[in-house]
Parts: structure tokens; sequence; C-alpha cells
């Protein structure tokens, strides 16, 4: 990989909010990386397959590798890609190849491999704690680029439990998200469908307004939002908030 491709999405406006809501309170995040942060509000809430881990490559690497990269670091780049196109594809393959490439002290590009093959093959808890560990290790870095990985592998690791029917450690993944960015619509949506496993709706409200405070179209915050009122028995808010959602879905089909 040798930079970034021309389809990399400029900033405009509504990425933004996104950039804010990412970054939250760090500065130096929105000014070092905005090109690479506003991927993860489009890729974070994605479930696995699909693609799914071939996008993530595009936030994982960002622009972390430039067109004078050493030729190991390009060599390893394609490696990971490689291995993550397997995860997609045949993620029982997949999953091999990222065990010998541990075994050969490929690090982090190798236990990434690992999650996601493990995720496409339905071992959701396995998954879970490969992207637990990559979070630990990256909330232990200082640049920006490095808390951002860290807060996706929060995002994801709390998907993934969530995924696992493990509700418990999901939570405390988004609030681990939400402690480097406290509006990342991600973590906030998906703490809500924590605390509405575990029957807190009101808790949950509190969530999916926030991000629907900032963001009154998120499809996903609507519908989750819908879900609390109906558990709440106020079905004329349900009604309202899944109609806004399904009439947005249908005008982005349409696009």
């Amino acid at each position: 990989m040798t930079g970034r491709t021309s389809n990399t999405p400029v900033i405009s406006a509504k990425a933004g909010i996104q950039l804010r809501s990412v970054c939250g309170v760090h500065k130096s995040c929105r000014q070092e990386n905005k090109k690479f942060l506003i991927w993860i509000p489009a890729f974070a809430g994605m479930t696995m397959g699909g693609g799914a881990a071939l996008l993530f490559l595009m936030v994982f690497l960002g622009g972390s590798f430039a067109a004078e990269a050493p030729s190991t670091q390009v060599a390893e780049s394609l490696q990971l890609q490689k291995c993550l196109k397997r995860a997609d594809d045949l993620p029982d393959m997949a999953a091999a190849e990222s065990a010998m490439w541990i075994k050969q002290k490929g690090g982090n590009d190798a236990h990434l491999c690992r999650a996601f093959a493990q995720a496409n093959r339905g071992m959701h808890a396995d998954a879970a704690r490969e992207f637990w560990a990559l979070a630990s290790f990256y909330d232990k870095k200082t640049p920006a680029q490095n808390l951002n990985r860290a807060l996706l592998m929060h995002n994801l690791a709390g998907q993934e439990f969530l995924r696992a029917k493990d509700p418990k450690n999901a939570e405390a993944r988004y609030e681990a998200a939400l402690k480097i960015a406290p509006y990342n619509s991600t973590s906030l949506i998906g703490r809500a469908q924590t605390r509405m496993e575990a029957e807190r709706y009101w808790d949950a409200l509190d969530d999916l307004n926030r991000v629907l405070k900032s963001n009154p179209d998120d499809i996903n915050a609507l519908r989750q939002r819908g879900r609390a009122w109906r558990h709440l028995g106020n079905e004329k808010n349900a009604q309202e908030d899944l109609a806004h959602a399904a009439a947005l879905a249908g005008d982005q089909a349409g696009k």
C-alpha cells in the first residue's frame, strides 16, 4: 500500500460533525488525522463479512504508509491485506493462516487478521478478546492515530461481545471507547444496546438521545431508540422513530 487513493472522501460539513464525534475533546486528533478519521464512523458499526475486513484496512492503516515507506513495511501491509480478504471470503483458511503467522511473530497484524477470521466464523467471544487485546496495546500509545485505533478496537470488541451474548463485557468495551471519544456515536449506540440487554431502557435512551442531538438522522440510533420506546410501552414514540428511520433508509437506497 503506497498511500491514500484518489477516492478518499473529502471533508464536508457532515464529515466535520462525524470527525468531532470520533475525536471528542482530542484537538490534535482532528488536526492530524482528518482524512483517516472520517472512515471510522462509516466502518465501526458494520457487521462482519461482506468486505468488512478490507474496508477496515483503509481505516487502520490510514495515512501511515506514505510513498517513501520502507519496502518491508509495505510488504507487511500487503500480507495483512491478503489475510483480511481471506478472513472475509474464507475465514477458516484465514484462521489457520493467522495462527501460523502469530507463531512466526507476526505481531498485531496477525492478531488482527485472526480477530476478523474468528468473527466471520461465528467465534464472537474469541474475536472480541483479540480486539480487546489490540485495544489495550494501542491505549498505551500517545499519537492521535493510535488513540483512534484503540477507539476502533474497543468498539469492535464491544460489537463482538454483544454478538457473543455477553453484554457486561460489551458495555465495558464501549465505556473504554467513550473515555477516548465521549461523543462517538458508534460507542454510544453500542452502549445503549448493552443497556437494553440489561433492561435499562432509560439509560439506553440517554445514550441514544446524545447521538440524535448531534445527528437527528442517524438511522441506527433512531431504530434503537424506537426499540427502547417500545420496551417502555410508548408505542407512539416508537413508531415515530422507526418510521423516520425507514424513510431515511429508503432515501439512501434511492440515491
